[in-house]
């Protein structure tokens, strides 16, 4: 990854330089920007439009961050923010549910032992989003992404205190919501 090398005096001595500069940061980044939203949000084209937000937040704020800052650290914090208030403005709705093979990696030769590990993956998915949009984004980011509780905190701009507070009322009540749904299954 390469510094945020985007700063407003660098616009202005090259305004080409810089654009190209930050279309790599585009093309380097939208792909993982994207996946973390869609984690976060649940659909598809609602992840694809924060992600671009994102980076426009990035074009609009090159001057005020520092050089030494990389681009990604800058460009997933805010796009967990817009996802936070993405969840909040939005309320409850059902999300995108694509099969992940890698979530439930088993070599399963049995048809139904795969539609019951699809049925799973939907219930656990729908238990995620169903949180409190600060839950959501705690474990997403801890269990899913794999981030630190540090890294977690920055991005949510709160305590580690209160990270590991979201994360475990979060899988209590996933834990809790899963477990009502396999004894009505």
């Amino acid at each position: 990854m390469q510094p945020l090398a985007l700063t407003e005096n660098s616009a202005e001595a090259d305004p080409a330089l810089a654009e190209r500069q930050f279309a790599a940061i585009v093309e380097q980044h939208q792909r993982p920007l994207v996946q973390l939203a869609f984690r976060l949000v649940g659909h598809v084209e609602d992840a694809k439009d924060l992600a671009q937000w994102a980076f426009a937040k990035l074009w609009l704020n090159r001057h005020r961050l520092d050089a030494e800052r990389e681009a990604f650290h800058y460009l997933r914090k805010v796009v967990v923010n817009l996802c936070i208030d993405h969840l909040r403005r939005r309320g409850r709705h059902e999300p995108e549910v694509a099969f992940d093979e890698n979530l439930f990696a088993h070599d399963l030769t049995n048809p139904l032992q795969q539609l019951e590990r699809q049925e799973l993956q939907g219930q656990l998915l729908r238990c995620i989003d169903a949180l409190k949009p600060k839950q959501k984004a705690t474990i997403v980011l801890r269990d899913i992404e794999g981030y630190s509780i540090e890294e977690a905190a920055e991005m949510l701009a709160c305590t580690k205190t209160n990270v590991l507070c979201n994360l475990h009322l979060a899988r209590e009540n996933v834990r809790r919501k899963m477990q009502q749904w396999v004894e009505t299954t």
